[in-house]
């Protein structure tokens, strides 16, 4: 596995916020850690196909922790992966958080051997 990039996504977010537009450089995983003081947090981890179109679409994750899928947000600290071959671009989306901050840290990676 390759890292391609790392990136804090979002920095002590105490109310919601939308991180910057990460362009997807021919990665096939984003690796997500959620960390923070927050007591409750909604956090969306959307991508694009058609840029022309700028409709954000949220993406289902993978809880490393138990494996399940979260598919209506992540709610709780934790180490989460989601697969983003042919997805163009990514970001995080924060559409609620209370009871302190929320720091998201993201890791695009490629699976190629290079």
């Amino acid at each position: 596995m390759t890292t391609v990039s790392n990136v804090l996504m979002i920095n002590a977010a105490t109310s919601a916020a939308v991180s910057s537009n990460y362009t997807n450089n021919n990665c096939d995983i984003l690796g997500i850690q959620v960390t923070g003081t927050f007591s409750s947090a909604t956090l969306y981890i959307q991508g694009m196909v058609n840029t022309d179109s700028n409709t954000w679409v949220n993406l289902a994750a993978l809880n490393l922790t138990d494996f399940d899928v979260e598919n209506a947000g992540i709610t709780s600290a934790g180490l989460y992966e989601y697969g983003i071959e042919g997805v163009m671009m990514v970001r995080a989306n924060v559409s609620a958080v209370s009871g302190g901050n929320i720091y998201v840290y993201g890791k695009f990676a490629s699976s190629a051997n290079n």
